[in-house]
């Protein structure tokens, strides 16, 4: 258990800082807060695999669930990148550059991300990384074929995270030529 709790920006319905508060009161509220989520990806065509993550079986929600790559709330007074870059070494071990983060857009906050405001960034990767996770956090990093994990998410949603789909659908719609 960490030794202080986490201190969450509270935000407005257009993700402006209107106050701040611990973890615990902004989930138990139903806060507007934010959040940063990374795809990774690596390979072309039929062999592009993403990364998934299971988190572990100690977590407080959705234990043992796939979720997306890397993901994580953004504390008081950081920025999505940095949270992003922060939360890739705390949940994979890798320490990035946030030059290495392709900036996709963000979600508004809904029930599907737990009313958090959520960037979405895409990484490539070459297939040379070497993850180290916590296991207190982290069960698993898979490489999946993309197409796999698509017929996955189809058939068995209830295995994914409900925010992992919902930013897996808008990094779908601003990939490939949506609005």
């Amino acid at each position: 258990m960490p030794d202080r709790e986490d201190i969450f920006d509270i935000v407005d319905s257009s993700d402006r800082v209107v106050g701040r508060a611990p973890r615990s009161e902004v989930h138990s509220k139903g806060l507007l807060h934010r959040a940063s989520h990374v795809l990774m990806f690596k390979g072309r065509g039929g062999a592009r695999s993403i990364l998934l993550q299971r988190r572990s079986e100690t977590k407080d929600s959705y234990p043992g669930i796939y979720t997306t790559s890397c993901s994580g709330h953004v504390d008081s007074g950081e920025s999505y990148s940095e949270a992003a870059v922060r939360e890739m070494a705390e949940e994979t071990g890798l320490r990035v550059d946030a030059s290495r983060l392709s900036k996709i857009g963000k979600v508004g906050a809904c029930s599907e991300t737990g009313n958090e405001f959520t960037c979405v960034y895409a990484m490539e990767c070459d297939g040379s990384e070497i993850f180290s996770p916590p296991p207190d956090e982290v069960a698993s990093l898979e490489w999946v074929k993309v197409s796999d994990f698509e017929k996955a998410a189809s058939e068995n949603p209830a295995e994914f995270t409900p925010s992992f789909l919902c930013v897996y659908r808008f990094y779908l719609s601003k990939a490939f030529g949506g609005v």
